[in-house]
């Protein structure tokens, strides 16, 4: 990565960088995590397209088949019909709590802004679904503390 590089982020996966532990789907998932959350750490700055569909993280993650997420939290009934999977159900969620829009781009300091203004961690329920790592509540322990951090 570099500073001028934009990078394309799905929606929902907004409020999963907030909690992630270095946990994920397969060694190459994770490895991709630790360097964009490293990277948005260390720059504010940094521009994020934030999108409706698979991005830099779905692109390694073994459940993305067809351009579709078919792990367990997504219902494989579904794969077979026209409606979204829940991956997209959920960043349009997102989209329209925080009030962006998709394939636009955003400074990811005003993106964490809007979440720690938007997002609390009772809104994951409707937000997050089925995701398998709800019961963790890393997600919502981190937007709770990014709220509390923002309005001190």
């Amino acid at each position: 990565m570099n500073d001028l590089e934009t990078i394309g982020i799905r929606a929902h996966t907004l409020l999963c960088l907030q909690g992630y532990r270095g946990l994920g789907y397969s060694p190459d998932f994770i490895e991709k995590m630790d360097e964009v959350t490293g990277w948005l750490k260390k720059n504010p700055a940094t521009m994020v397209r934030l999108l409706a569909a698979p991005d830099i993280f779905c692109r390694i993650c073994p459940n993305l088949v067809d351009d579709r997420c078919v792990s367990s939290d997504s219902g494989l009934e579904g794969y077979y019909l026209d409606s979204p999977d829940s991956s997209t159900v959920m960043d349009r969620k997102v989209l329209a709590r925080l009030g962006f829009e998709k394939n636009e781009t955003y400074c990811w300091s005003d993106i964490l802004f809007a979440i720690a203004e938007n997002i609390t961690s009772a809104d994951m329920d409707d937000l997050c679904g089925e995701c398998r790592w709800r019961e963790f509540e890393y997600c919502a322990r981190a937007i709770d503390h990014l709220s509390r951090s923002s309005h001190q």
